[in-house]
């Protein structure tokens, strides 16, 4: 279970972390672009003045190195928190005597010099970009945008309103722009979705195995195999209403060089009160004198249907047995093996044993039967299906909602940096024309159109493009989860994809009031004056 669980972790702590630096080297590229491009003036007069191309790039790598060394010591501090958190819920679930964050050296380092190089990576194009240009090009204002008709007016697709097309030219102007914003909103989107995807798939595990597959209240274990009469005498406890009798037998199975510790699980033929059922619902049931094998314990043996397989057996006298495995499941849980229950006990030699009872209990009645039970001097343990659903829903849906609020919460910071960065680059490019409209008699709502539906058709694309991607990313994270212990269904609810939506566009709308406050309060005067 602790290595499976150290497996996911280093699954979501490498492809979650890779999808934020790709974003942060986008909105790190906008920025220092924007930047870069209003001091041109600058940069030309130091060109001029004999600064080497070298210096004036070191300047900007220089402000570039300074976000990113606050960013880490922020991230750093911030991860050491979370860390902390995370922490203690995992003490509390696993119950270690001793358990302390450490956040180790070589951690550090890495993390530092990959958001370093990200950022890099993310900058250098852009101040490239301006350092090349001779003083007499970058003192001169940046050549207008070549405008054309959009995609939809030359595919024939006429009757566009003047504010739709402006808004669409102005797009299609900076594809690489319109299109890192499309896909920095996206990002967030899908990692809403993963986040809130874990939830989804745990109450799907839950309702199958809990609800769907255990039909049982309370579950009986014997200190050794006993005849199957004893259901009889387990019938008379109070509050019994049915009970189905199974037998567990420890076995090594080997095949070829490969050899896997374990149980085979003897079932009735036609069980009712615990069933086998696959990802998808689907009941296996064991037949014949064969075994039924959870999918991912036969590609560890190497096996195939119709494949012989080696059982030793741990209990009792030591035998080996030879069975044909006659069909695989593909369970959401364990590495099991099943047989019917008088097969099994015919492969061994031994007369109608049995180990295990489920037991379906009158409604209420729950305490009073595990009482009795305690008196019951042939039965070594019983546990209850509602208390350990119980616990379980108690521990693991806190954790998951913790980690979906964390996610999403970082997804919706995405969401505005994009947005918003966008945005606000927007309005300060695009000043002199909003207020030459505003001269020209257009209202405050009318401008104001002009660059929040650039915002708004943004959204609208990555949203679709989001949940796509989103899905692809949870598809990637399952084969990447996948382990002895757990197979994740991918189980995605309308809800997550509702979410993930409402939090994108809350951020999006946050953002469109902080921007349209500033067209309100735009200086006409100051905006419409031009170089000459």
């Amino acid at each position: 279970m602790l290595d499976n669980e150290i497996k996911e972790q280093r699954v979501l702590g490498t492809v979650l972390p890779a999808i934020f630096l790709g974003v942060a080297a986008f909105l790190l590229n906008v920025v220092v672009s924007r930047l870069v491009a209003t001091q041109r003036e600058q940069i030309a007069a130091l060109k001029a003045l004999g600064y080497p191309n070298g210096r004036i790039a070191r300047h900007y790598l220089a402000l570039v190195g300074l976000i990113v060394a606050v960013g880490f010591v922020l991230g750093v501090a911030l991860g050491h928190w979370l860390g902390g958190m995370f922490l203690r819920l995992y003490a509390e679930f696993f119950f270690f005597p001793r358990f302390e964050h450490v956040m180790p050296a070589d951690l550090l380092v890495i993390g530092g010099a990959i958001t370093a190089a990200t950022a890099v990576a993310g900058t250098v194009n852009a101040i490239l970009a301006t350092v090349r240009l001779t003083p007499a090009e970058a003192m001169r204002p940046a050549a207008p945008g070549h405008y054309r008709r959009t995609l939809l007016e030359r595919l024939g697709i006429t009757g566009l309103s003047p504010a739709l097309r402006m808004v669409l030219r102005n797009m299609e102007r900076r594809p690489w722009r319109t299109t890192l914003a499309v896909a920095g909103v996206a990002a967030s989107v899908a990692i809403v979705v993963t986040g809130n995807f874990i939830r989804d798939a745990m109450e799907s595990i839950v309702d199958t195995s809990f609800n769907l597959s255990m039909r049982s209240d309370v579950i009986l274990w014997l200190p050794e195999p006993a005849d199957a009469a004893v259901r009889h005498a387990v019938a008379r406890l109070p509050g019994v209403i049915g009970v189905e009798t199974s037998r567990d037998v420890p076995v090594r199975l080997v095949h070829g060089h490969r050899s896997e510790r374990g149980a085979i699980q003897g079932w009735p033929a036609t069980p009712q009160l615990r069933r086998i059922l696959d990802v998808d619902q689907r009941q296996a049931v064991p037949r014949g004198e064969g075994l039924v094998m959870t999918d991912r314990l036969a590609a560890k043996l190497g096996l195939a249907v119709g494949d012989t397989v080696q059982v030793e057996v741990l209990e009792g006298r030591p035998r080996t047995l030879h069975l044909r495995l006659d069909a695989t499941v593909r369970e959401m849980m364990g590495l099991n093996t099943y047989m019917e229950r008088r097969a099994l006990n015919r492969a061994l030699g031994e007369g109608d044993l049995v180990t295990q009872l489920a037991v379906s209990v009158e409604r209420g009645r729950e305490p009073q039967l595990l009482a009795a039970i305690k008196a019951v001097p042939g039965v070594a343990g019983a546990f209850s299906k509602a208390t350990l659903l119980h616990n379980m829903q108690e521990i693991s849906a806190r954790n998951i909602r913790i980690m979906s609020t964390v996610l999403t919460t970082f997804a919706s910071i995405i969401a505005i940096g994009v947005v918003y960065n966008n945005a606000r680059i927007a309005l300060a490019e695009r000043a002199w024309e909003l207020a030459s409209l505003r001269v020209l008699g257009l209202t405050r709502a009318e401008v104001s159109t002009l660059l929040l539906g650039e915002m708004a058709l943004v959204i609208a694309v990555a949203l679709p493009l989001g949940m796509w991607a989103g899905y692809g990313l949870v598809q990637l994270i399952v084969v990447l989860l996948k382990s002895d212990q757990f197979f994740f269904p991918v189980t995605i609810l309308p809800r997550t994809y509702a979410w993930a939506a409402i939090a994108v566009v809350v951020a999006g709308v946050g953002s469109a009031l902080v921007v349209r406050r500033r067209i309100d309060t735009l200086d006409m005067v100051a905006a419409l004056k031009t170089r000459e």
